[in-house]
């Protein structure tokens, strides 16, 4: 399966310019640049992959930060407390797919 990116859903969300790849119901995937902080969350449903592309910033994760830079890897598991803060690049996949829905703002 090729997704081109001409048949993703595209939005901006605060800080966050997203394009969104639907693969199926088990995984979906989003080329996302975010230049500031995303907010803190849990995901109830979903784990997450992300893997940098660009840029660097930090990740707080359980509330210990760690900075991140082009070609990190950071695996977020469901109903893990996380915010992304920085100028990134990256790619997130989600399994199961991504549902809005399942993100609890912990703000």
């Amino acid at each position: 399966m090729i997704i081109k990116k001409g048949n993703t859903n595209y939005k901006e969300v605060g800080p966050m310019k997203i394009n969104e790849y639907k693969i199926n119901s088990d995984f979906s995937a989003a080329l996302i640049e975010i230049d500031g902080e995303h907010g803190k969350i849990k995901c109830i449903k979903e784990d997450r992959i992300y893997f940098i592309l660009e840029g660097t910033g930090k990740f707080i994760i359980n509330d210990k930060k760690q900075t991140v830079s082009k070609e990190d890897i950071i695996f977020i598991p469901k109903n893990t407390p996380y915010n992304i803060i920085g100028k990134l690049k990256f790619l997130v996949i989600c399994s199961p797919e991504f549902n809005p829905n399942d993100d609890i703002s912990l703000e």
